[in-house]
């Protein structure tokens, strides 16, 4: 996913509430981050469970006459931090381990490095620092990814972290990239060193060789995604299917992560516009795409008469016409924007389960429950069988 997509602000406009908003592994939190510091809440139904306010450090150690031991109390008087701010976040799971990396007006760490945080220590457990700004970090029980402008590297997890794998890229300052964990498979994508492609890597791939026993290595593969820039790419949560979408926005390609052959072929619309998010589903049947016209669009992966079609144009079999008419699109879509915005706000795409679509806005730092249900107010054969219908929403900050 693209998870530092630039925001553009204009003079009328007020600064973004979240900084970085980030789910975990399976989707049942999301993680969110500002200038104050970082909070942790379950996906649906939506509750906090982890917040740590940087902006006051009023806890000090005391000593305990009878115990001998020191233990945490709250100052008489709160001491303010000049430099609170967390620009990315990632978790691991739902343990107490999340990854922060500075940023807004006054960083809490410099925009270099790395910092794995314990939660129950309420202190830095690894940091990593490098020599250009961090863009986007993966985690995992094994390893820890970090994205650089035009370079990935891989790193074990552990207390003195190994680097492992390093990787080249194209220039990619918004460190497009996504991580997909199973039990067998550590999948990993991210733009290669050619403008459109998309480079596939098994960062933990065992193979049983009879000769030798059991030996990690890794599995490269190389996908000619597009003709343009990557601008957005997700994984499936088996790992086996990746999405794509260049900055013209105009089509998603699905290709197989292991024979990297083209799945499908989705149309968001006809004019340009950037795919801000997609998501798969849980059970990986459904795709959700989000765009910078706040439009979001739910796609089948697979389509059958139980779950229903994508739709096509009526002209799509007729001989001579433009690939436009035999473009697949999606089967239910909405306008999910706020008109009364100065500008269009940036969303974070999430499932609370295969029928509903969470999204978390940036600017106006709130959650919203969109769910896909079936449209019994028309007859099938004169609109579309489903809508999408928001559920419910709530700030977040």
């Amino acid at each position: 996913m693209n998870t530092q997509k630039s925001l553009q602000t204009s003079a009328l406009s007020k600064e973004p509430k979240l900084l970085n908003v980030a789910f975990n592994q399976d989707q049942s939190c999301f993680a969110i981050c500002s200038e104050k510091g970082f909070q942790v809440f379950s996906t649906y139904p939506m509750e906090m469970k982890m917040e740590r306010d940087f902006t006051l450090t009023g806890r000090r150690l005391t000593h305990d006459e009878e115990t001998g031991s020191g233990h945490w109390k709250e100052a008489d008087t709160a001491v303010k931090s000049s430099t609170t701010g967390i620009g990315i976040i990632k978790m691991l799971y739902k343990t107490n381990y999340v990854a922060l990396v500075g940023g807004g007006k006054k960083p809490r760490f410099p925009l270099n490095k790395l910092c794995i945080w314990d939660d129950l220590k309420e202190k830095n457990s690894i940091i990593l620092e490098f020599t250009t700004p961090i863009l986007n970090v993966h985690l995992s029980r094994t390893h820890i990814i970090v994205l650089l402008k035009n370079m990935v590297l891989v790193y074990s997890f552990k207390l003195k972290p190994d680097l492992i794998f390093s990787f080249d890229t194209i220039d990619n300052y918004s460190g497009v990239s996504d991580h997909a964990i199973t039990e067998n498979s550590s999948i990993l994508v991210f733009p290669c060193r050619n403008s459109g492609q998309l480079h596939i890597v098994d960062i933990l791939n065992k193979k049983k060789n009879s000769s030798e026993g059991d030996e990690d290595k890794k599995t490269v593969s190389l996908i000619k995604a597009h003709k343009n820039p990557i601008q957005c790419v997700c994984l499936s949560p088996s790992g086996k299917m990746v999405a794509s979408a260049s900055d013209i926005g105009t089509i998603i390609r699905v290709h197989d992560t292991r024979s990297c052959a083209l799945l499908y072929e989705f149309r968001r619309g006809l004019d340009n516009a950037i795919i801000t998010d997609m998501k798969f589903s849980p059970n990986g049947m459904k795709l959700a795409v989000l765009s910078d016209k706040n439009t979001l669009h739910i796609y089948h992966v697979y389509g059958d008469e139980v779950n229903g079609k994508n739709k096509t144009h009526i002209l799509k079999d007729l001989p001579l016409f433009p690939n436009y008419f035999k473009s697949t699109w999606s089967f239910v879509s909405k306008d999910v924007g706020n008109k009364n915005d100065v500008i269009n706000d940036v969303g974070t795409l999430g499932w609370a389960d295969d029928e509903s679509v969470i999204i978390i806005w940036k600017f106006r730092g709130i959650w919203e429950k969109y769910d896909i249900i079936i449209n019994n107010s028309i007859e099938h054969n004169k609109g579309s069988r489903w809508q999408i219908v928001k559920e419910g929403w709530r700030s977040v900050c």
